[in-house]
């Protein structure tokens, strides 16, 4: 069966991060058996919406920071508009 490319750098990928997370083999094969159905690509793609996550935590954090920052320094934007 051929693979695509996103397929074959989403198990490299969780094939990777398996092996430096988990260290021994046996172990790396017992978590992919258990919760990534046996697959490095499942394995790539939770670590791939982990981060896309966290990346969202972060621009939502950034946003309402600005909104604050907005909203105290320029109080006369707020009065004049209300």
């Amino acid at each position: 069966m051929k693979t695509s490319f996103t397929d074959a750098m989403l198990a490299r990928t969780g094939k990777l991060y398996l092996q430096l997370r988990l260290g021994k083999q046996k172990r790396v094969q017992q978590v992919l058996d258990q919760k990534y159905e046996g697959q490095y690509r499942n394995a790539g793609l939770v670590l791939l919406f982990d981060l896309l996550m966290a990346f969202a935590a972060v621009a939502v954090v950034c946003l309402i920071a600005v909104i604050l920052y907005m909203a105290v320094t320029h109080t006369s934007f707020i009065t004049l508009n209300s």
